[in-house]
């Protein structure tokens, strides 16, 4: 009985340990099984056929149909220069020595509208979107001369029957500023640490820009004479465009952002420029057209804070933002003006145009 007893203890040893090798190896094949499925969750091929770490996806992300809707109420102030018309003088006859100071537009605050289109797609979380935007200012400002000071006219030759108008009592001003936009971008928003994600995105710009200056001097000099200068500078360009979204996440939703997007747009410049009076309406007007092609750089900023919050079972996506705006393009204003009274020579303004202010933004994700 003791010599079988110990000679299957020998026997069950080799039982025991090859039952635990078989466990432990079912156990380690099950722990490299997990090990790898979590390394395809943190790492990609790159197209060059590499490895390397995966960023996770920022963008929001709903149980619904991948699209998303945008609309932004916009108070904004335009700058325009070159828009000078006139400047004081304190002689009553704009003679020697000159003293004043010059008169241009000062445009107000006024409401535009941002309308947008965008859609999520599964491949590597790109997104796509369009995005359209209209504002539109106008300002009305004059400036009359006192009883020992007149207005020195700044736009066009000012001609009356064959003699300058070296001063006036009245100078009138009237300024149109149209900006129509449309953004077409692909992009890819993403983490690079627990708290900062990055959004680059690239695609095409095209925008229209429309300046209308009217000035009208009256008085002085030719007292019961009117003379009227028209300007226009239409612009309508396209290129490529490029840009990066910043956010700077921080607890309940809440977050700091940074954007800032650039663009090259090859345009088409209708620039036209009238001068009538009413002494020889049909005599001694001007007309002048200076039509071109031309590029034109534009630059975006914008800073703010956002919020964003899930509905409805994580099926729907809200964010609202609130932040400052900035939109500058270079050489837009191409109007003409006079540089030589004599001669009746003309030269291009080649001012820039800016648009500033707040920008209230809200994405709706179903």
């Amino acid at each position: 009985m003791s010599g079988n007893f110990l000679k299957r203890v020998p026997v069950a040893f080799v039982a025991l340990a090859a039952s635990v090798s078989v466990f432990a190896a079912t156990d380690t094949d099950t722990r490299l099984q997990q090990l790898e499925q979590q390394m395809k969750q943190v790492r990609t091929e790159t197209a060059s056929g590499t490895y390397g770490a995966k960023t996770a996806s920022a963008r929001p992300e709903v149980d619904g149909a991948g699209a998303y809707f945008m609309i932004d109420a916009v108070v904004w102030k335009a700058n325009v220069g070159g828009s000078e018309y006139a400047y004081t003088d304190n002689d009553a006859l704009a003679a020697y020595p000159l003293s004043g100071s010059m008169k241009d537009v000062d445009f107000g605050w006024d409401w535009g509208v941002k309308v947008g289109l965008g859609y999520n797609f599964e491949h590597d979380n790109w997104e796509a979107d369009f995005l359209f935007t209209y504002f539109s200012s106008s300002e009305g400002n004059n400036v009359s001369a006192g009883t020992a000071s007149s207005i020195v006219p700044l736009k066009g030759a000012a001609d009356l029957g064959g003699a300058d108008l070296d001063f006036c009592t009245r100078a009138t001003s009237n300024y149109r500023f149209v900006y129509d936009n449309i953004d077409v971008e692909l992009a890819r928003n993403y983490f690079v640490s627990k708290s900062l994600s990055l959004r680059p995105h690239f695609g095409v710009k095209s925008s229209w820009l429309t300046l209308k200056q009217s000035v009208r001097y009256t008085g002085g000099a030719f007292s019961g004479n009117t003379f009227l200068n028209k300007d226009q500078s239409k612009f309508w360009g396209i290129g490529p465009a490029a840009g990066m979204n910043s956010k700077w996440h921080l607890c309940q939703g809440f977050s700091f952002f940074g954007d800032v997007s650039g663009a090259l747009l090859w345009g088409y410049y209708k620039v036209n420029h009238l001068e009538n009076n009413t002494h020889a309406p049909t005599v001694d007007n001007i007309y002048i057209s200076a039509n071109m092609h031309r590029f034109c750089p534009t630059a975006q900023l914008a800073l703010g804070i956002s919020y964003d919050s899930y509905m409805n079972d994580d099926k729907q996506h809200i964010g609202i933002s609130l932040g400052w705006e900035t939109i500058y393009y270079w050489r837009v204003n191409q109007m003409l003006q006079i540089v030589d009274f004599a001669s009746r020579k003309y030269s291009r303004v080649s001012e820039d145009a800016s648009m500033q202010g707040v920008t209230l933004h809200i994405r709706w994700d179903f």
